[in-house]
């Protein structure tokens, strides 16, 4: 069938069912789609590349946000300010993955808290010193 996805090759859908929060007895279904440009394969194959990209989103990004950058506390209602945090966040995981992939994030937000001028050397001169 004709789509306009020139590299599309597979349709995957995933049938999940899990135990509901409220309910424990009950179970809550879903179905998820993807499209990939992979000839067709077994269904492990699929399920590697769906955990593996979900798992780095996670871990690499949503974690770093919540845990350490506390973006979902922030109380304020103002559009711009927390626009330009977000952007900030961003550019500090983009330029530690650059700079320090070596290094974890608690480590890295432990020694910020203990030698000031480290976030201000990632930022303005991209050194890790």
């Amino acid at each position: 069938m004709e789509i306009g996805l020139p590299h599309v090759r597979t349709l995957v859908v995933v049938e999940k069912s899990s135990a509901k929060k409220s309910a424990p007895e009950e179970l809550d279904e879903t179905i998820s789609y993807y499209l990939s440009s992979h000839h067709p394969r077994r269904a492990e194959f699929f399920a590697g590349l769906i955990r593996g990209h979900w798992g780095g989103c996670e871990i690499r990004n949503h974690w770093v946000r919540d845990a350490l950058f506390e973006e979902d506390a922030t109380r304020s209602r103002n559009l711009n300010l927390n626009g330009n945090l977000a952007i900030l966040r961003g550019s500090l995981i983009a330029l530690k993955a650059a700079l320090a992939p070596h290094q974890s994030w608690p480590f890295i937000h432990e020694l910020s808290s203990m030698k000031v001028s480290l976030p201000y050397n990632l930022v303005c001169k991209n050194l890790f010193k």
